[in-house]
């Protein structure tokens, strides 16, 4: 069952029917920040705040039987890898492409150990560059917030971002200094009848967390629509995985997927992210106990459910979502 909690920019002309095509594409040559909610720097903030709020925060012989019940005795639970006051060095295990500019990036834990998240909650990254300044980034994990053994990053490449640059030029054996959990929206079971996920390229991270923890308790029965936009089919991070979940709890989750233009053997929608685009392909988007999640690129985040408030408030719901009639009880922005 789920446990309470304690403690990006390829979406381009799918998210804005006021911004221009380019507005929140996340080609590498767009940006010069990492990602967030799986992946980055909270989308719209600055470096620097990242820094100044993510720093401080964050049978036979008579030896069978002894055998036995040497077997039988509980071992000592191991602690959650993670400390939320000091960052802590894991190494990379395994570098797995997914796109062209996007990997998955596996780090090792200890035998029977767990990072000690929960879900919808990210940690902080760090490296110290050349001058001896600290790059300062938060990510999601991918990964089951209880698997054991290993934990995984998705993250893409931003030519000119210190932080992703860094990370895809690690080899397996380096390490990267992480920190964490830092709470972000608290889940229990059952809380909401349906959930809807709207994401724009690396902001899928979150949502696969979110995804994978609601389906995988098999006492939570609520409802999931995921709408995914990006600018092409190629730019669609992990959507194996998200296949297969559909394909697994078809009456629980459905996906939709949405690019910037149509291209051949296209059967899905395309152009923007929209209130009429969400409410055809999630109806009750509005209605009954629900939520709905977002996180993309910032110009996406405008025009879906507006800006987040200033020191990482939720501010007021705005754009696709107020249209539709939704307010800050139901919308929840990463």
């Amino acid at each position: 069952m789920l446990r309470l909690i304690n403690p990006l920019k390829t979406s381009a002309r799918a998210f804005s029917a006021a911004v221009p095509k380019h507005a929140y594409s996340t080609s590498a040559k767009s940006s010069g920040t990492s990602k967030l909610i799986t992946i980055g720097l909270p989308l719209g903030v600055s470096a620097a705040a990242a820094y100044a709020y993510y720093g401080d925060k964050l049978g036979g012989s008579s030896a069978v039987p002894e055998a036995k019940a040497a077997a039988a005795i509980p071992k000592e639970p191991i602690a959650s890898a993670l400390d939320p006051n000091a960052f802590v060095d894991f190494k990379l295990k395994s570098v797995h492409p997914l796109t062209p500019n996007t990997s998955r990036f596996t780090f090792e834990l200890k035998e029977g150990q767990t990072l000690g998240m929960e879900v919808t909650s990210c940690v902080v990254t760090k490296f110290v560059k050349e001058d001896g300044k600290p790059v300062i980034r938060p990510y999601t994990p991918t990964s089951d917030v209880d698997q054991t053994g290993s934990f995984d990053f998705v993250i893409k490449h931003y030519e000119g971002g210190p932080m992703s640059t860094h990370i895809h030029g690690l080899k397996p054996g380096d390490t990267l200094s992480v920190k964490g959990p830092i709470s972000k929206h608290p889940f229990k079971t059952n809380q909401f009848e349906t959930v809807s996920l709207i994401a724009g390229g690396s902001g899928i991270t979150p949502m696969i967390q979110i995804i994978s923890g609601l389906l995988k308790d098999k006492a939570d029965k609520t409802k999931i629509h995921l709408i995914f936009g990006n600018v092409t089919p190629e730019d669609i991070i992990l959507k194996d995985e998200l296949d297969a979940y559909a394909k697994a709890y078809p009456d629980r989750f459905k996906v939709t997927y949405v690019i910037d233009k149509a291209v051949e053997g296209w059967k899905g929608p395309t152009g923007y992210v929209n209130a009429e685009l969400i409410k055809k392909h999630i109806p009750d988007v509005a209605t009954g106990n629900t939520k709905v999640f977002v996180c993309g690129p910032p110009l996406m985040m405008k025009s879906v459910c507006g800006v987040k408030g200033p020191n990482f408030t939720q501010g007021e719901v705005d754009g696709a979502l107020k249209e539709l009639g939704l307010d800050s009880d139901h919308v929840f922005k990463f």
